[in-house]
């Protein structure tokens, strides 16, 4: 993700544009989700919330109003971050609005490790299991234990009538119903 993407990211999760006031900044970011940095020594991977963006937080719970990206090499306190500010000065004395401007550090990376795009869709096909998905071919069995068929395969022009059957054995590619999502 690019600098570009993390504030994206940033101004999606807190429902806030640019240039909107943020006097309530403190609220607002105590509820976005986003975590507290981490601390020196830890480099981000992608198994971290928020792809690694991470705010201040002070040890008292106080929202600092600043917002850290990953980077793939320390800074001089060997935090593993690029600073960005997500507030300034607003048209009033004393008022915030939102902004995203560079305070500058190690050049913002993706973070890597974690778990792949493959795995994550291997962990999803798995946890379906036996779930019905779109494309599948199902038949239906009745409360009886017959087997609901449709008669000659089923109609082969619009408005014909589908006469159904019930039969033992197996549901045979003609007979069988295809799963598709309507419009």
């Amino acid at each position: 993700m690019s600098s570009d993407d993390y504030a994206r990211l940033f101004f999606q999760t807190i429902n806030k544009q640019p240039g909107q006031p943020a006097d309530d900044y403190e609220k607002v970011l105590g509820e976005s989700g986003i975590p507290a940095g981490y601390g020196p020594n830890i480099k981000p991977d992608a198994s971290m919330p928020f792809n690694a963006m991470t705010q201040q937080i002070g040890s008292d719970g106080r929202i600092a109003g600043r917002i850290f990206l990953p980077t793939a090499t320390p800074d001089e306190n060997n935090y593993y971050t690029h600073p960005f500010s997500p507030l300034r000065d607003g048209p009033t004395l004393g008022s915030l609005v939102w902004e995203w401007r560079d305070l500058g550090g190690p050049p913002v990376v993706t973070p890597e490790g974690g778990v792949s795009r493959e795995e994550v869709k291997a962990m999803i096909d798995a946890a379906l299991g036996n779930v019905v998905k779109l494309k599948d071919k199902i038949a239906l069995r009745t409360n009886s234990g017959l087997l609901a068929g449709i008669k000659g395969g089923g109609p082969t022009v619009n408005d014909a009538p589908i006469n159904w059957i019930g039969k033992t054995g197996d549901a045979h590619s003609w007979e069988s119903l295809t799963i598709e999502r309507g419009e």
